[in-house]
């Protein structure tokens, strides 16, 4: 009988490529949404096992909708793409994500198992203000990925893309900059892994991220270049400064009070802006037992789903016949 995963205490714990440089930035553009009072949902288009997704979900603000789509192991539609999903290791999970997620987080985000294409029977149009896209990494998926991006999200909203310039994933190196060329695409910055961009004007968030960029030189390489007419900052951390290989240092807490911060554009006296809730600790310590107790309000029947769904995986079939007799 194969024992129970063991829950993860630490960031580190979460198999997975999303880097600490992208929790940075993610972490960044999350606040800076936060601090202009930026409406909308977040959505991730390719979970694996939950790492990137734990990070989303410490910046959901009371009313905002979590969605996550992934095949979790479920055969992938056409050839190429079952061979890119046999590659991944570990293979994705749904379960493994959602004690993953469990461990950080009372209740799970929305799920959708299956295909990419199927997010649009889940997310309205103009209702997202963060999506990030780390599904199939070939063209013509990542292309479709991209232009639902763009319906989905709302005036100014921030898509990030992962295995831009990786050798392995060509595909997704076209895809964005076929968007960027000809699309509308413009780029917010670009990190190692990730492009970030935005169909409105990324000028206001490139401004106020070079300022806080320049505040830490000694932890960040930075670099600005013009592309096709448009400003592209380059970013990365500091090797000297990030942390040892395999390990990421600890993200601050995200504090409510952050996005009641005066902003240019705040909206007027008298409009409501919604407030994020209070993250968990980034490290936690708690035990199994309290973080069930602290859970059993919100998960309801998403708890019993997910452990009936490990119960059936688990328990051998001869076990439960004498059980039913």
């Amino acid at each position: 009988m194969t024992a129970l995963p063991a829950s993860p205490w630490t960031l580190d714990s979460v198999p997975g490529s999303f880097t600490e440089t992208d929790m940075r930035v993610f972490e960044w553009l999350l606040s800076y949404q936060a601090r202009r009072h930026t409406p909308g949902d977040l959505l991730e288009i390719g979970v694996h096992l939950g790492r990137s997704a734990i990070v989303l979900g410490r910046h959901l603000r009371e009313g905002d909708v979590f969605t996550v789509c992934d095949l979790f192991g479920s055969p992938a539609p056409g050839e190429d793409n079952r061979r890119e999903v046999t590659e991944l290791s570990p293979a994705p999970d749904r379960d493994a994500f959602e004690i993953n997620y469990l461990a950080y987080h009372s209740t799970l985000p929305e799920v959708v198992h299956g295909p990419s294409a199927s997010v649009a029977f889940h997310v309205k149009p103009g209702s997202c203000r963060f999506v990030h896209l780390d599904a199939s990494h070939l063209h013509a998926e990542i292309s479709a990925d991209l232009a639902a991006a763009r319906e989905l999200l709302v005036e100014g909203g921030v898509v990030a893309v992962d295995g831009y310039r990786c050798r392995r994933t060509p595909g997704v190196a076209a895809a964005v900059w076929e968007a960027f060329s000809a699309g509308g695409l413009r780029p917010v910055c670009l990190s190692p892994g990730k492009f970030y961009g935005t169909w409105g004007d990324p000028g206001p968030i490139q401004d106020e991220l070079v300022a806080w960029l320049a505040e830490r030189p000694d932890e960040w390489t930075v670099a600005e270049e013009t592309v096709a007419g448009r400003r592209v900052i380059r970013l990365d951390r500091d090797p000297a400064d990030a942390a040892a290989p395999g390990q990421t240092l600890p993200l601050p807490e995200v504090a409510p009070e952050a996005a009641q911060e005066a902003a240019p554009d705040s909206p007027q006296e008298g409009t409501p802006a919604p407030a994020p809730v209070k993250a968990p600790a980034w490290t936690s310590t708690r035990s199994a037992k309290s973080r069930r107790a602290k859970g059993k309000a919100g998960r309801g029947k998403r708890k019993k789903s997910w452990r009936h769904r490990l119960a059936r995986k688990l328990v051998p079939n001869a076990l439960r016949r004498l059980r039913r007799r």
